[in-house]
């Protein structure tokens, strides 16, 4: 389940990660299209399950009002001896995202999927880092864009999405779409 990014925040996050990738840090960068807010990895899922997940995913949504949320700021998971995953956060009022989140993952449970149990920690993956070449030059870069705001995240539905892996990355099929507010 995620939600999508405007072009204007995917653009200038490909302008952030442009400037990352002079660093020449081991990174797999995420294709710009394929940058979005994951608000649960779900796995291997069947159609009938999907279809479950789908109708409560409609139900829950709309008892949720659409919200807008800051994009902003450069952070990484993992060591600064070994970061793993470069991303850009969010701020503002975060408890509906939270609490969107948290129905929806028991709606998953529910319909006999099992997701990742890591507590819920909203960001925007722009980068996986694959080794330790770089690191440092990387994290140094990241710095002056620590704070930098990248603009209004407007929450108005979540998406099912299907993804492929290929040698070229993800393919990302949309399956379903829920309306915030919508009956």
């Amino acid at each position: 389940m995620a939600v999508a990014i405007s072009e204007a925040i995917r653009g200038k996050l490909t302008e952030i990660q442009a400037r990352l990738k002079q660093t020449g840090a081991d990174v797999g960068w995420v294709a710009p299209a394929n940058i979005h807010l994951t608000i649960l990895f779900l796995g291997t899922v069947f159609e009938s399950q999907a279809s479950a997940l789908a109708a409560a995913a409609d139900e829950i949504a709309s008892a949720y009002q659409p919200c807008t949320l800051e994009v902003k700021g450069l952070g990484y998971f993992g060591r600064a001896q070994s970061p793993r995953v470069i991303w850009a956060g969010l701020t503002g009022n975060l408890q509906p995202l939270l609490a969107l989140q948290r129905e929806i993952t028991e709606a998953a449970k529910r319909t006999g999927i099992f997701p990742d149990a890591k507590p819920f920690n909203p960001h925007l993956t722009i980068g996986r880092v694959r080794s330790s070449r770089r690191a440092q030059e990387l994290l140094y870069a990241m710095e002056p864009c620590r704070d930098m705001a990248f603009g209004p995240l407007k929450i108005e539905s979540v998406r099912l999405m299907k993804s492929a892996l290929t040698a070229q990355g993800p393919i990302y099929t949309l399956l379903h779409e829920s309306r915030l507010g919508a009956p």
